[in-house]
């Protein structure tokens, strides 16, 4: 995103998981600060711009970063440092890959940058959508990319982990329905048959 300040142009980058993080840390920073934070424009320069000019920027800054972003916008592929990474497939996580993504769910605050490592892998091939094929599983992989991953866009990672744990969810939901039917037939002396989608 490009912004004009004082007539000057600056860019704005997606925010990364490293600004999320230390703004987190700063929640009442200055329009100043913020506007020197993400565009790199001189402080003296945002301080001599017009008022309005500087409330605007500001305000359209911390919308972006208040992540406001559509988290419906699901990227199974995005290129980052010029490498393709691929969302996990939930339906084909090996055991390990999935009581360590649990483990870093759970964890307070999150770690955002192992999350990111844990959610995107890097593509062995062009395929893209559904028939993308990702290097396999491994944790050690995943934490030598952290550093990396720290300059990822931060609405990518909150959109793939809203993603899989609504899956999880509906996941959950659908396994207790069924275990609930299961054991209601039981009670009754009824043939238990799974429900048909």
């Amino acid at each position: 995103m490009k912004l004009v300040l004082d007539k000057k142009e600056y860019e704005v980058k997606p925010i990364s998981i490293r600004q999320y993080m230390e703004l987190d840390k700063i929640p009442d920073m200055s329009d100043v600060d913020l506007i020197h934070y993400f565009t790199g424009a001189p402080k003296k320069d945002i301080i001599d711009a017009p008022f309005a000019e500087v409330k605007f920027i500001a305000g359209v800054i911390k919308s972006e970063y208040g992540a406001d972003d559509d988290l419906s916008k699901l990227n199974l592929v995005y290129e980052f440092n010029g490498k393709r990474y691929g969302l996990i497939k939930p339906s084909q996580l090996s055991y390990g890959e999935w009581i360590n993504f649990e483990v870093f769910v759970s964890q307070k605050p999150l770690n955002l940058p192992l999350l990111a490592t844990h959610l995107y892998r890097p593509c062995v091939d062009d395929k893209i959508g559904d028939d993308r094929e990702l290097i396999k599983y491994d944790l050690k992989e995943c934490q030598d990319r952290m550093e990396e991953f720290m300059d990822f866009p931060v609405s990518v990672v909150l959109s793939a982990l809203f993603f899989l744990t609504t899956f999880v969810q509906k996941l959950t939901e659908d396994f207790l329905s069924s275990t609930e039917m299961k054991m209601n037939n039981k009670k009754q002396g009824k043939k238990t048959e799974t429900p048909k989608k």
